[in-house]
């Protein structure tokens, strides 16, 4: 052992002694005075002649380099790593000096930028704001709470923060601000500026490739003509490429051929089970109150889940941190008025709180198309305070109700109530985080008055969530980012309980609950500037952990279980999601996409009216399995001067599906499940979208083609039928001019073919009473669906105002110019001859409207 280490030391001298005369021969790089003129070279040139003139040797890779610097600068007699500062300064490259060589290397070391992006005037979060780093060409975005992170090599950079609507700004960083929080403050531009964009958002442009979501321009979407004057996201919605409202008058979305229960729609991280106000006159979305809506219809986020067609993530506003505003308006359907201000101390919190209520019956006492009185009302209301730079929470809730009185004094009550209470903390100067205590409630009654009896019989229907989530944002670098997160929910059923209870009453449906945990990661990686990978993992776990009287479906019938290890029923599925985006050149950008998706809530409903509020949410259980969705879908954007052109097509496989059987009875009946019955579904189709803008007019112009089909044993004898919502062809236009800085007009027009409808081909009498005898299902299709809107919006603040953030804006809208008839749906009956009668009855006729917003 002592050999060893004497041979060593041995070693080790011989070296030493064998460098000396070297480097006694020669003076050191470090006090090499070095005269260069750098004027209009490159690094690799200016090095050339560094090593050429003064015998210096160098160890490089070229590519660590940034050929595109010009330098410009002389010195004279300057030390060596004076010149070599100057050259790496705005790179990441270091350097050592061994043995007289220079050794040239990329530098690890970082530094990390992190903050908000807000409003300069109200210090609202800009969701999705673009920090655009000039010198690396790369980029980043807030996330849903105005959050960024980025992290940089040593040196200094220009900043571009830009979002729609807004003035970009230019922020220089460097390391210095590293341990500071910076919030980026963007000033709105004009309101009429920030409009020149097409209804669906340039994160389909090839130039920002994104997430490819469909953004609502809202402040000009409002200017449609909307039934009665009331502006509404769902029907905007419905006027987008490749989602359809079924019927007129709806608040439903059917997206690519799926129903309208496999739509997730969520309302600050709640569930909204029922859209809809009076049967989707309207819906129970208050326009005053949301900031940002982003629908997925393919390329659904690993975060999100639960259904198999779309999911529908809606934020609202938080308040004005730094002023008190009062806003509202109304049409000939609503009345609304809102507030928003600081909350506890100026800068640092805010509030806002909206009510709106029907004035229908102010104009027509009856709601004549269904012949019922009919009334409802919703608030909104949102608190948040910022503790400090790391913490901040938010409380926000919603509770609408409708009520509508038939002829025969039976009574319809429906409403949603959700809350949330959310936590934002940032952890490190990467890692963000929300913890969300949620709350959910849908639930609708029905009041039977019975002539005989003094008595009435209710039936209700309800499902309650309770959940906790948990997500996490961690930036791993310029166009790097990792998701992952955890949800646990409580689902409580009330598939349709029926009191009071008597002799004469059948048993009860037995009350449901379950336990949904999801976990999920997801990995954001811009690879280059043409190329990015999106991919996630969702997994599940369900358990039907129901309590009460339970039974097993044998055919249409039903067999009791008393054995408690026959109740329970656990369902697992992992979902795995990709996106692969890859833009070619300047003008073209395209994206491959494929999810599996699992849906474990079941609705019952007839959804031969597309508005009907008479319906159940059941879990997956012993009778009924999850449905499922495997979807490959792809896109291409061709970018146009002042426009785009896109081409989407899309192909669905689907399994599970739940259809209702004929002459389904869901009111009243305590065996439910024995209505239903599931089997495979597909769906596939082609969307082409135009956009261009010329001048002060815009133009969209929407085509699709889409087919829909079902495979259930016990339905249409076992063979294959187009669904419900199956349309074919679809074309939809909308065309906008602006007069001036305040007048506005706009026109909308859509066709499609009409929907499937199941014809009886006869009668038969069954104890009494002559019960139709059906065709094959969904054998005809109502007639073609047309309609023709107008509208004119006028501008009344002056521009002092508008820079105030003052709004007065007069609506003058004519819905269905063309007086076109729609049919809403028919009803058949046995005339005296014995014949089929049939009675189609109409949604409305033309429909002049008037509204007014304000705000100041």
């Amino acid at each position: 052992m002592k050999d060893r280490i004497l041979y060593r030391l041995l070693f080790l001298c011989w070296l030493v002694i064998a460098m000396c005369p070297k480097a006694m021969g020669q003076n050191s790089p470090a006090e090499l005075r070095v005269s260069i003129d750098t004027h209009n070279k490159q690094i690799i040139q200016i090095l050339a002649e560094i090593h050429k003139t003064y015998d210096i040797s160098m160890s490089y890779d070229e590519q660590i380099f940034n050929k595109d610097i010009i330098y410009g600068r002389s010195f004279n007699r300057s030390s060596l790593e004076e010149v070599l500062n100057y050259l790496l300064k705005d790179s990441n490259v270091g350097f050592t000096i061994i043995n007289r060589a220079l050794i040239f290397y990329e530098d690890d070391k970082t530094f990390t930028i992190k903050g908000r992006v807000v409003d300069s005037l109200s210090g609202e979060n800009l969701i999705g704001a673009t920090l655009l780093i000039a010198e690396k060409g790369k980029s980043s975005l807030s996330n849903k709470y105005g959050f960024y992170s980025l992290t940089l090599p040593q040196g200094e950079y220009s900043c571009y923060v830009s979002y729609l609507g807004y003035k970009t700004r230019i922020v220089t960083l460097n390391p210095n601000l590293e341990n500071d929080y910076l919030v980026i403050k963007l000033a709105p531009v004009d309101f009429n500026l920030s409009e020149v964009v097409v209804q669906v958002d340039s994160s389909l442009t090839a130039q920002h490739m994104g997430s490819f979501t469909d953004k609502i321009n809202w402040s000009r979407a409002r200017r449609n003509a909307f039934y009665k004057g009331e502006a509404d996201i769902m029907k905007v919605l419905q006027m987008q490429n490749g989602i359809n409202g079924l019927t007129e008058g709806g608040s439903n979305l059917f997206v690519r051929g799926s129903g309208k229960d496999q739509n997730l729609i969520i309302l600050d991280e709640a569930v909204v089970y029922n859209p809809s106000h009076l049967f989707g006159l309207t819906s129970v979305f208050n326009s005053d109150i949301l900031k940002n809506t982003q629908l997925y219809k393919d390329a659904i986020p690993a975060n999100l889940g639960g259904r198999l067609s779309s999911i529908m993530d809606m934020s609202t506003r938080d308040g004005d941190a730094n002023a008190f505003h009062v806003f509202g308006g109304s049409s000939l359907l609503i009345a609304r008025i809102g507030a928003e201000g600081p909350f506890i101390k100026k800068g640092k919190g805010a509030f806002i709180a909206t009510a709106r209520g029907s004035i229908l019956n102010a104009f027509n006492t009856d709601y004549r198309l269904f012949n019922v009185k009919g009334k409802y009302s919703d608030y909104n209301v949102k608190f948040n305070y910022s503790f400090d730079e790391k913490n901040r929470i938010y409380l926000s809730g919603y509770y609408g109700q409708d009520k509508v009185i038939s002829p025969n004094r039976n009574t319809n009550r429906w409403g949603n109530w959700t809350s949330t209470l959310r936590w934002n903390h940032v952890h490190s100067d990467r890692l963000f985080m929300n913890l969300s205590a949620i709350f959910s409630d849908y639930h609708n009654r029905l009041d039977v008055s019975k002539p005989e009896s003094s008595d009435n019989q209710i039936w209700l229907t309800r499902i309650r969530d309770f959940s906790l989530k948990s997500d996490f944002t961690y930036f791993m670098g310029l166009d790097r980012t990792l998701d992952f997160g955890l949800q646990g929910t409580l689902h409580r059923f009330n598939p349709g309980e029926i009191s009071p209870i008597n002799s004469n009453t059948e048993d009860n449906i037995f009350r449901a609950q379950a336990y949904d945990y999801t976990g999920y990661v997801s990995f954001n990686w811009k690879i280059d500037s043409a190329f990015r990978i999106v991919a996630g993992m969702r997994a599940n776990a369900f358990f039907n952990a129901s309590f009460g009287r339970y039974y097993l479906l044998e055919g249409s019938s039903y067999k009791p279980l008393s054995n408690d290890a026959d109740k329970k029923k656990s369902y697992y599925g992992l979902e795995p999601r990709l996106s692969l985006q890859y833009k070619m050149g300047n003008d073209y950008a395209f994206r491959l996409a494929y999810n599996r998706s699992y849906q474990y809530l079941q609705l019952l409903q007839n959804d031969e009216l597309a508005f009907s509020s008479l319906e159940a949410w059941v879990p997956a259980g012993l009778n009924i399995k999850p449905q499922y969705v495997d979807a490959i879908s792809f896109r291409i954007n061709r970018l146009l001067y002042h426009g785009n052109i896109g081409l989407e097509g899309y192909w669905k496989k689907m399994g599970n599906q739940v259809e209702l059987i004929d002459h389904a009875q869901l009111i009243l009946n305590p065996f439910i499940e024995t209505q239903l019955r599931q089997g495979k579904g597909h769906a596939y189709g082609l969307e082409l979208s135009v956009n261009q803008r010329i001048g002060d007019l815009m133009g969209s112009i929407f085509y699709s083609w889409s087919r829909s089909f079902r495979k259930i044993n016990g339905i249409n004898k076992g063979k294959e039928y187009a669904a419900n919502f199956d349309i074919p062809h679809v074309l939809k236009s909308n065309l906008s001019y602006d007069l001036g800085r305040s007048v506005h007009l706009n026109a909308f027009y859509t066709i499609h073919t009409g929907r499937p409808l199941t014809y009886p081909v006869g009668f038969m009498e069954y104890e009494g009473i002559y019960v139709p005898v059906y065709s094959s299902r969904n054998s005809h299709r109502m007639p073609t669906f047309s309609r023709f809107d107008l509208n004119c919006s006028v501008d009344l603040e002056t521009i002092k105002q508008r820079e105030r953030g003052r709004r007065h804006t007069l609506n003058f809208g004519l819905y269905n110019v063309f007086d076109q008839r729609n049919p809403l749906y028919y009803s058949f009956s046995e005339d005296s001859n014995g014949n089929l009668a049939i009675q189609k009855t109409s949604f409305s006729g033309r429909i002049p409207s008037i509204s007014y917003t304000m705000r100041f």
